[in-house]
């Protein structure tokens, strides 16, 4: 009788110890994500709320919108140029990325370029020694707040070099400015492309492949923009027009960087 109750009592001790010990709780796990994810540099991009882009060059002393490609680079000299003052405005704007034009499609950089003499060098200003993107990108470091990065734009259309027409000639002169950008300045949170050219433009193709694998080699982090992505575009099309709807997923065979008719 006793061994009779010495086993109960055993398989009561062995069943309240099972009850005692801890078992994590089993839930169910998540489902598969409805893809595509947005990148983290393009989560970032839909938190900005505002960005501004600054249109600066020798039309700025021309009172253009598109430069001929013409211009005499004296006409460039912005004496009273303070990149500080552009940066506390867009502060107080609550501006949160600054775009600045490196190039437009006049083709004066705002660089001193190694491989053109139609930029800031051939200019008067600071006695041709200055250099406009690294005066922007210290003032968005200095006076940004640590709330605004940088971007540039680089325009593919080049009215001025005479490379341009010739394939392979401009795309490897296209290239060798994109790492001078990219390399000499430190962090671009966004680097802008885009197709347009005017109807009087000579025949050329861009390498875009090319370019944007260049980009990511050098800046991993960066948002590439045009008006076919591939980490962000704008909403319709070269015109400004879009749709009702504009969804951040999309399906990219429908776009086409620099076409007119993308998304009308």
């Amino acid at each position: 009788m006793a061994k009779f109750w010495y086993l109960v009592c055993m398989i009561t001790f062995l069943e309240l110890s099972k009850l005692a010990i801890s078992r994590p709780e089993q839930v169910p796990t998540p489902p598969l994500p409805v893809l595509p994810l947005p990148t983290f540099s393009q989560l970032k991009w839909q938190q900005r709320e505002l960005i501004m882009f600054l249109h600066f060059g020798v039309n700025t002393f021309t009172d253009s919108e598109r430069g001929t490609g013409k211009e005499n680079p004296s006409i460039f000299n912005p004496i009273g140029l303070d990149t500080k003052q552009w940066v506390t405005v867009a502060s107080e704007a609550g501006i949160s990325l600054m775009i600045l034009t490196a190039k437009h499609h006049d083709g004066f950089c705002l660089w001193p370029s190694k491989y053109t003499d139609h930029s800031v060098i051939s200019s008067p200003w600071r006695n041709g020694h200055g250099d406009v993107v690294q005066e922007f990108i210290d003032a968005v470091k200095t006076h940004g707040g640590g709330g605004i990065d940088a971007g540039l734009y680089l325009s593919p259309w080049d009215r001025h070099d005479k490379r341009y027409g010739h394939d392979l000639q401009y795309n490897e002169y296209y290239l060798a400015q994109l790492q001078e950008l990219l390399t000499k300045y430190g962090s671009v949170k966004e680097i802008w492309f885009d197709g347009f050219k005017g109807n009087e433009a000579r025949n050329m193709s861009y390498y875009f492949s090319d370019w944007f694998a260049m980009v990511k080699e050098l800046q991993s982090s960066i948002n590439i923009f045009s008006d076919a992505g591939p980490d962000v575009r704008w909403v319709g099309n070269e015109k400004g027009s879009a749709g009702n709807t504009s969804w951040s997923t999309i399906n990219s065979t429908l776009l086409s960087i620099g076409s007119l008719s993308t998304l009308e």
